[in-house]
């Protein structure tokens, strides 16, 4: 269900996105951003102008836009992204927790990142070396002493698949 919320002048508006390019410290990336449109308002005289539009944000959004630049800023330096971790376990047939195990990190770690991004550039640097160098992960998946044999075996069966 889409989200919409009144603008000033009593008129619906619905969430809008786009993509935004920023440049910092030389390195330039772009992601998605979300907004509302509303009326603006004069702020010498309080008249709302009833053409003219600015971009707005609620605090959810500005939560998401905040996660959204964080995570291509990394992903501009090397990091993986959620979206990359999600396409990887999917393809491979991997559960966020059994990924977690293998890469050392706590049960939920995975999960968490895809859910709320990339909590540091070397951790999503990590991720990102580990899960794209083949004999890296398959070293991993031997060591993991928290999942079973039979799964090991399935799971390199699967990143055999994929060489």
């Amino acid at each position: 269900m889409e989200k919409s919320i009144l603008k000033r002048n009593g008129d619906k508006t619905e969430e809008l996105s786009c993509f935004v390019t920023k440049k910092f410290n030389q390195i330039e990336f772009s992601y998605k951003i979300h907004y509302y449109l509303d009326n603006i308002v004069d702020e010498n005289n309080g008249k709302i102008s009833k053409t003219d539009l600015e971009k707005h944000f609620t605090e959810e959004q500005m939560e998401r836009n905040t996660a959204a630049l964080k995570n291509a800023y990394f992903a501009a330096q090397g990091s993986i992204s959620p979206i990359e971790i999600i396409k990887f376990r999917k393809k491979h047939k991997i559960a966020a927790s059994t990924l977690s195990y293998i890469l050392g990190f706590s049960k939920n770690t995975i999960s968490n990142i895809e859910k709320d991004g990339i909590s540091s550039l070397a951790t999503g640097r990590l991720i990102k070396n580990s899960i794209e160098n083949k004999n890296l992960l398959r070293k991993y998946i031997k060591l993991c002493y928290k999942i079973d044999e039979k799964k090991k075996e399935r799971l390199l069966q699967e990143i055999e698949k994929s060489s």
